[in-house]
């Protein structure tokens, strides 16, 4: 199935700070509620949740140890760097929430193939866990389901 490339930068930048992608034991799953139209798959390669639309715009959910302790600042900003040291494009930072739990959104653009794709991550910081809401696709398409992405969002569940 699909599976979100643009989001590796995510598990590469935790494995570099923490040393190690750390396990979490004892966690349930993190998820979000899937944007009408999108199929749940396999979560598979570090996320615990994915949903793919037919026109292959992918949600996905990581859950990774908050080590070394950061804030969301921190953590917002260390994705930042690492995304644009990796070629990615900042077009907007802003502040979203889900379930009353503050995070950043950070969205960009890379060209892939010839075409523009847009990437967001969401990030959400508790004392012990590091979640991000990552959602990527051709600009066009993602461009359709921005709307529901972001109200999918919104439901973040953290278990």
């Amino acid at each position: 199935m699909h599976s979100l490339p643009t989001c590796k930068p995510t598990l590469r930048l935790v494995a570099v700070l923490a040393a190690g992608l750390l396990t979490l034991s004892g966690c349930t799953t993190a998820r979000v509620g899937p944007p009408h139209g999108f199929a749940v798959i396999e979560p598979g390669e570090g996320y615990r949740f994915r949903a793919v639309s037919p026109d292959g715009v992918v949600v996905a959910v990581r859950r990774e140890a908050n080590d070394p302790k950061g804030d969301l600042a921190f953590w917002s900003g260390a994705l930042d760097a690492k995304l644009r040291r990796d070629g990615y494009r900042a077009l907007e930072a802003r502040d979203v929430e889900a379930k009353g739990m503050k995070g950043k959104q950070l969205r960009y653009a890379i060209d892939r193939g010839g075409r523009e794709h847009s990437y967001w991550v969401s990030v959400f910081v508790t004392p012990t866990a590091v979640v991000t809401v990552e959602a990527g696709g051709d600009h066009e398409l993602f461009a359709r389901e921005s709307e529901a992405l972001l109200r999918a969002i919104a439901t973040l569940d953290l278990g």
